[in-house]
């Protein structure tokens, strides 16, 4: 993001010789170290090639030459930059929905059935519940649902595997996938009977299964804090919008009038009930403030031209440094196919854990579990999912870890999660469930491989 210079120059040098001690959050201290090994407790206000500038608890600021500095504390004030301090503070209060809509993300507000995420969205054309599921390394359909819509599901001859078991599917021919302004066409995804073995009379919740392959393509951001996830229309097969390189190609937000018609494009100017929307053309189009859907119209009334030079600002971080402001552990996820998956530990022994959003309580698997010093119980209850129903015993876990985040006294199901006649290698001890995520406000981020989470 580039800054008119010269604004951005004023509003630092007011910041600087504006701001005091008692004008500090106590958060944006830092303890610098000194070569010697003293820690003192300061703000960078700013810097030399030779020396930092701090200010100090009891106010007073000082000069400190940055070779008497730790090494990690020279590398803070290299990479540290003046113009990034000063807007900072009004950035730590921005939220991921609002950081991603000046992105050309469109959001989706999701509804929470137990703890599994759902989304509307359209098959062949038709309404249909999306299920959201990190889980699934490919998208499924509900065969019976394929068929009311008018799909022609194939033969039954190939086979999925959950954590159940498995179960017959057959690829189907699908025309077009929408999600808002998110259009696939001429997929062919497997379509099976989720509801296998299910007692007669069940409905099944979810229509499609949206696995991470979709996730994946469109840079989906999921929030648990926000109950929303978001995503990029311009990465689906179809889109009207032609973006540019990097994020500054992507400085737009979406405007959705109550007559259907999306636009495309940032708020220029604004009177009382009207706003001028510079669309990612270039060309300018000037619309009444009250055509506009609820949440938009409310956007371009709330509109001023210096906030707007904050969010512009502010657009340019990236999620990862985003929450890092707001105190968020940051996870690098690691992907296998299709599937994400964490380190942590498992009490004090060191795990990997599959992230999956499809799972409403997170699950052991049975061997893991009493490896790593779980009581697992008899074997009395049962865990559901893609071909049908298993055994599962109530597991008591005394502690869960994951940076900083422990969770204690713990009980979840564990079952036998590996293929029948396969060796029991699964290469992780379970599935860090939605019931986990939802208590630790976790935010997933495919554009970033990251996972954040925090502990309130």
């Amino acid at each position: 993001m580039i800054l008119k210079f010269s604004r951005a120059l004023a509003l630092a040098a007011l910041f600087v010789s504006t701001t005091s001690a008692q004008t500090v959050p106590d958060k944006d201290y830092r303890d610098f170290k000194g070569s010697n090994g003293k820690v003192i407790q300061a703000v960078l206000l700013d810097k030399t090639d030779a020396d930092a500038v701090l200010l100090l608890r009891d106010g007073k600021r000082t000069t400190i030459p940055l070779e008497r500095l730790s090494t990690e504390d020279q590398e803070y004030v290299k990479d540290w930059s003046k113009d990034k301090a000063v807007f900072v503070q009004k950035c730590r209060g921005l939220a991921i929905r609002q950081l991603l809509e000046l992105r050309g993300y469109e959001s989706f507000e999701f509804r929470l059935q137990n703890n599994s995420i759902f989304i509307d969205g359209k098959l062949n054309g038709k309404p249909a519940r999306f299920l959201i599921d990190t889980g699934a390394g490919t998208s499924l359909l509900h065969a019976p649902f394929a068929t009311s819509v008018g799909l022609a599901v194939g033969p039954m001859d190939e086979k999925i595997f959950g954590v159940s078991g498995e179960a017959p599917a057959g690829w189907t021919p699908v025309p077009t996938i929408q999600l808002g302004e998110a259009v696939f066409k001429d997929r062919r995804i497997l379509a099976t009977d989720l509801l296998k073995d299910k007692p007669p009379g069940t409905k099944s919740r979810e229509d499609v299964i949206l696995g991470a392959e979709f996730m994946n393509k469109l840079d989906a951001v999921i929030s648990y804090q926000d109950r929303r996830i978001f995503l990029r229309p311009d990465r689906s097969d179809e889109s009207d919008v032609k973006v540019g390189k990097g994020d500054e190609g992507l400085a737009f937000r979406l405007f959705k009038t109550k007559e259907g018609k999306t636009l495309r494009g940032k708020v220029v100017s604004k009177t009382a009930t009207s706003a001028t929307i510079e669309l990612v053309d270039g060309k300018k189009s000037q619309v009444f403030i009250d055509s506009f859907v609820k949440e938009d119209a409310e956007y371009a009334k709330a509109w001023s031209e210096a906030g707007a030079f904050f969010l512009q600002y502010c657009q340019s971080l990236t999620i990862h440094e985003l929450l890092t402001l707001r105190k968020y552990q940051s996870f690098q996820f690691e992907r296998r196919d299709n599937h994400i998956f964490v380190e942590g530990f498992l009490n004090d022994n060191k795990v990997t854990y599959m992230i999956d959003t499809g799972a409403d309580s997170s699950l052991l698997h049975i061997s893991a579990a009493k490896k790593y010093g779980c009581e697992v119980g008899p074997l009395n209850q049962e865990v559901w999912g893609i071909g049908g129903k298993q055994a599962a015993g109530v597991t008591n876990i005394g502690k869960i870890k994951m940076g900083t985040a422990v969770l204690t006294n713990r009980k979840v199901l564990a079952t036998d999660m590996v293929r029948r006649g396969e060796p029991d290698n699964l290469g992780y001890v379970g599935l860090f469930g939605a019931d986990f995520m939802r208590e630790l406000d976790t935010v997933i981020t495919y554009t970033e491989n990251r996972i954040f989470l925090i502990q309130r």
